[in-house]
């Protein structure tokens, strides 16, 4: 149930509980649900002819179809249990609880066919589950007007530590991940301007700034109130 509410919470708890608590069979038992992966993308099949000859294709077709997984070295359940009372006990950084509304209006939305409200208590049962707290930073924006108007960004940090010293970020094997692939993007934009400009001394230059929403969406447990918490994809828990 895609809803933010406590009933809604307990009984998307009492379907895990048939899965033994495994989100990701879950997952896969429900092929129609929004947080099947790859759910808001074509099927492989139709990118197949666009995305075949990219050298990381066979990657994300694999990403598309089963999820994403990310090589984290394990973690003893002694320290995961020490870290999970923790963190729970700790909470949120200041600037989450200081704007509270902001991070509880974010996670509303993203549980509107995206994230599954569950109670906070399955913690001790889903598998290898961890936690991190969730900040919210303020920013700047524009209007229409052109007026800079104050914009909150949430943050979910992954490589603040718990008592045992580890994080999602500080377990990583990175030698182990696949690389990430930027291209020479800036080098190119920076020729094309001096080009442009040599070629148009007396031309002012317009570069135009796109912003990819959500480009980096991430895919974990997160927490809403003392009670009760939201998965998607995979396994990590905010309070």
């Amino acid at each position: 149930m895609f809803e933010s509410t406590i009933e809604a919470a307990y009984h998307n708890a009492i379907v895990l509980d048939q899965y033994n608590f495994d989100v990701h069979a879950a997952i896969s038992a429900q092929s129609d649900s929004l947080v099947m992966f790859g759910s808001e993308f074509k099927h492989p099949d139709k990118l197949q002819k666009l995305l075949e000859d990219h050298p990381r294709w066979e990657h994300l077709k694999q990403i598309l179809l089963t999820g994403a997984t990310f090589p984290l070295k394990p973690i003893s359940p002694a320290d995961r249990l020490m870290d999970l009372e923790f963190h729970l006990q700790r909470g949120n950084h200041q600037s989450a609880t200081r704007h509270k509304a902001i991070p509880n209006k974010l996670i509303t939305d993203d549980i509107k066919g995206f994230a599954l409200p569950l109670p906070i208590q399955l913690y001790k049962y889903l598998p290898n589950a961890s936690i991190a707290p969730l900040g919210c930073h303020e920013q700047e924006t524009i209007n229409e007007a052109g007026d800079r108007i104050p914009k909150f960004r949430m943050t979910h940090n992954q490589s603040f530590p718990g008592l045992s010293g580890q994080s999602v970020n500080l377990t990583v094997e990175k030698d182990q991940a696949p690389p990430c692939m930027y291209s020479f993007v800036l080098s190119r934009v920076l020729h094309y301007i001096v080009d442009v400009c040599r070629h148009h001394p007396d031309k002012k230059i317009f570069l135009c700034k796109f912003n990819l929403d959500s480009a980096y969406r991430h895919c974990h447990l997160s927490g809403l109130t003392a009670s009760w918490c939201m998965v998607t994809s995979s396994l990590w828990l905010s309070v």
